[in-house]
């Protein structure tokens, strides 16, 4: 690009401040760096126009010929030589010479401006030319590398995104890259993660599942496995077939859990059943009879499982006023207690309960009594019984404090005939406490609440009598 001295003089970095004045020539040279000349008419006008009215800018005074300025071939001499940076040094450029060389530089600096060779119109620095010829300029031939067509390059910006032949991925995720022009036949024939409706149930499923679902599909049909004539089964209604339709199904006896062994086609099998009518009744009977003796052994070992071991018995006696009101209308009503064990292989007790009393405390007292059972370790155990037991009728005040709880015990006699090894059949009454407590006193305190009472029975091997 030609430039005047107009055009390079506008930005000028001076190493130094110029004087025209010719009795310091030697001092032109002298180096400050980096200083831009200002306009004064002691710096930059010669002596011929000082004494001349100037009425122009200036601007007006950068576009009057040189020569005009510059009358003096010696001044001009001197500023020619005076060193100067380069106009774009703030953009990179490091070139520094004299002044009458920065007008070459400039046709050659990377960073100096210039018309873009394709006549878009752009002014680009030198160094970026290449860049916005190949890549920016509008006006620029580009190939797509796609369809391999050309194009200009505002052309191939509108072009870039849409072009068939550009390789996309898939929008159902199956991974693959198809051309733009063929995507949509790819996701509804080619993907393998398309949703494809089974031809048996009209589900939709993904493509690569679908082998696994027809493994699985009910409305898959089949045939029957014993090839009956029977055609147009579906896989869901297999079993119902095999269960009872198939007509060559081996079945069994419907009696086979009593015992019938009978195999055979489904129609042998009416035959079979009225021809073993008294078989199968026989077979049931014996069935009922292993059934009993199973039920009878269940029911004992869970009374052996809910038994009381601890030689602690709580005894709650619920809706005791209609037993009060039965045992008075009732002669020798008597209430009978769970019975517990004094211990895991200990001694089988059971406690008795006269709501309206027996012997001398009839008709006015409740009475309690202690029996000893036939237990299932009495050839183990000494004889006669000699642990001390105690009846306690508990208060159930609100406050516990103050509850005021009825105990009596006693230490069985060996010599009494209640305390010896129980026979098949247990003692009638056993032994205890015929007065135990008034019917008066058990009005008078909380001993029944909620129409309830609780009686604690408790069995000590120390013999120590309870206060």
């Amino acid at each position: 690009m030609v430039r005047t001295l107009v055009h390079w003089t506008k930005s000028l970095s001076f190493p130094t401040r110029i004087s025209i004045n010719k009795n310091s020539r030697e001092n032109v040279n002298t180096v400050s760096p980096a200083v831009t000349p200002t306009v004064s008419s002691n710096s930059l006008y010669p002596s011929c126009l000082k004494n001349k009215e100037i009425n122009m800018s200036h601007s007006n005074l950068l576009i009057m010929d040189v020569e005009q300025i510059y009358p003096d071939p010696d001044s001009e001499k001197s500023i020619m030589k005076s060193v100067v940076y380069c106009i774009h040094n703030k953009e990179g450029c490091k070139w520094s010479d004299e002044l009458r060389k920065l007008k070459a530089h400039l046709n050659t600096c990377k960073h100096d401006a210039k018309p873009c060779t394709s006549n878009c119109g752009a002014q680009i620095p030198r160094v970026l030319m290449e860049d916005h010829l190949k890549y920016t300029c509008p006006h620029r031939r580009a190939r797509c590398e796609f369809c391999t067509k050309d194009f200009t390059g505002e052309s191939l910006e509108n072009h870039i995104g849409n072009c068939g032949h550009e390789p996309v991925y898939c929008e159902n995720k199956c991974g693959l890259k198809v051309q733009r022009r063929i995507l949509s036949q790819h996701k509804t024939s080619d993907c393998f993660k398309r949703l494809v409706a089974c031809r048996y149930c009209k589900k939709d499923f993904i493509a690569d599942t679908m082998a696994a679902h027809h493994i699985k599909c009910g409305s898959v049909p089949v045939g029957c496995p014993n090839r009956c004539e029977t055609t147009n089964l579906t896989r869901e209604d297999m079993e119902l077939h095999l269960k009872e339709e198939c007509t060559i199904s081996v079945l069994s006896c419907s009696f086979k859990e009593a015992g019938c062994r009978f195999k055979g086609p489904r129609f042998s099998i009416d035959k079979h059943l009225e021809e073993s009518s008294s078989q199968h009744l026989s077979l049931v009977c014996n069935l009922v009879n292993k059934q009993q003796h199973q039920i009878a052994s269940l029911k004992s070992a869970l009374s052996r499982l809910s038994l009381n071991y601890s030689g602690t018995l709580i005894w709650k006696v619920s809706d005791f006023s209609a037993k009060m009101s039965e045992a008075k209308t009732k002669e020798g009503m008597e209430l009978v207690s769970p019975p517990f064990y004094t211990s895991q292989y200990g001694y089988k007790l059971q406690a008795s309960l006269f709501p309206n009393g027996n012997g001398a405390g009839e008709n006015s007292h409740i009475s309690i009594y202690i029996k000893i059972l036939p237990g299932e370790y009495d050839a183990l155990l000494r004889w006669p019984f000699a642990h001390s037991v105690s009846f306690t009728l508990f208060d159930q005040s609100m406050c516990p404090e103050k509850a005021c709880n009825i105990m009596e015990s006693f230490i069985p006699d060996p010599t009494w005939k209640n305390f010896q090894r129980p026979s098949i059949e247990p003692d009638s009454l056993g032994f205890g406490f015929p007065r135990f407590v008034s019917h008066d006193i058990l009005k008078k305190r909380n001993f029944v609440r909620d129409d309830t009472l609780f009686i604690r029975v408790k069995v000590d091997p120390s013999k120590i009598i309870a206060v």
